[in-house]
């Protein structure tokens, strides 16, 4: 665990880890080991009893601010037999929403959705430059057949000039 606050300042509730801090981790650490938000971890917290249990410490400063620690292992553990969302959570609700593999699906599919949109104007964007870039060339294909022609013009008078000076 990084630097853990000096045990005066918390309130332990399973005072067996007080003397083994090297164990633990924050909310936050859970969080990206489980590859979740901190938020997510909060509810998990809130919503299974199980989890509960894991809870280890709390900041004591008037009840503003709360330093929350688990026992990576027992936390690593509680991820590989997570109850499924479908799981009833305390007072009998139940979490609404569509389960993990529907949200799963429907992302991916919005997220192919939206990258598909994108490539659409990717490619969009690519034939309006393309046109750009032909008609560029167009023009400068003129400018240079006129600049041709001007200073063919040019020569011919300068040649005409210069055989009447003679």
């Amino acid at each position: 665990m990084n630097e853990a606050p000096a045990t005066g300042v918390l309130e332990w509730i399973r005072p067996e880890f007080q003397e083994r801090q090297e164990e633990l981790i924050h909310l936050a650490h859970a969080a990206k080991i489980a590859g979740v938000t901190r938020a997510c971890v909060s509810n998990w917290h809130r919503r299974h009893q199980s989890f509960q249990e894991l809870i280890v410490a709390r900041g004591r400063d008037g009840g503003h601010q709360r330093l929350v620690y688990l026992p990576e292992a027992e936390f690593r553990r509680w991820i590989a037999q997570r109850p499924s969302r479908a799981e009833a959570v305390p007072g009998g609700a139940k979490p609404t929403g569509i389960d993990g593999k529907k949200l799963a699906v429907e992302k991916a599919k919005n997220h192919r959705e939206a990258l598909e949109k994108r490539l659409a104007r990717a490619e969009a964007e690519a034939r309006e430059l393309r046109k750009r870039i032909k008609r560029a060339k167009e023009l400068e294909a003129a400018r240079a057949e006129a600049f041709s022609a001007e200073l063919e013009a040019a020569r011919r008078l300068f040649d005409e000039d210069l055989a009447q000076a003679e």
